[in-house]
Order: C-alpha cells, then sequence, then structure tokens
C-alpha cells in the first residue's frame, strides 16, 4: 500500500496524509513495490515552492521518511515529478537579446 505525503508550505516540510489527490498541494506518493517516489506537482504552485519540495523528496530518497508506525519509507527510490506547476514563465525561456 503506498503511503501519501502532502508538502506543507508553512513548514516547508512533507507530512503523512490520508488522502491520495490534491488539487492545491504537492502530494508525494512513496510506491514501496516499484521504489519510486511520485511528487504531483499542481498547476498553480509555484517555482520557489516546488523547488523546496523536490529538494525534500530528494532527501526522502537518500534517507527516508519516517512514518508515524514508526517504520521508514522511500530510502533509495527513484523520484518521477509529474505536473506542469513551478515551470519558468515563457518570458524567461527566451534570451532577451533575442528580443530586441
Amino acid at each position: 500500500m503506498p503511503v501519501y505525503l502532502e508538502f506543507d508550505e508553512n513548514t516547508s516540510q512533507f507530512r503523512e496524509t490520508s488522502k491520495d489527490t490534491s488539487d492545491d498541494t504537492i502530494l508525494l506518493v512513496v510506491d514501496e513495490a516499484q521504489k519510486k517516489l511520485i511528487m504531483t506537482v499542481p498547476p498553480n504552485i509555484s517555482m520557489i515552492t516546488r523547488r523546496a519540495a523536490e529538494r525534500q523528496a530528494r532527501g526522502i530518497s537518500k534517507s527516508g521518511f519516517l512514518c508515524r508506525h514508526g517504520g521508514r519509507v522511500g530510502r533509495g527510490h527513484e523520484l518521477e515529478v509529474l505536473g506542469e506547476g513551478g515551470q519558468l514563465p515563457e518570458r524567461l525561456l527566451r534570451s532577451p537579446r533575442e528580443v530586441y
């Protein structure tokens, strides 16, 4: 059974949750069967929040996440990021020299 972690923007940490979908927050699914961390980023999330969540998720892939039941999950798993949130704005993808 996968473990669902929700990113809290106030503390910049993941916390365990019971919901498996979220439209307004970043959700990290720890799938022990496939050895994957699947992070879903909604479109309304800023780039700063996405990068903070991604750093935390990479930390979980290195040392794991301590669950309420006392077990540690996610250690050695591969991180996969899904969703369009937190991307660079289109105007920043072009060089300023190309504009003139």
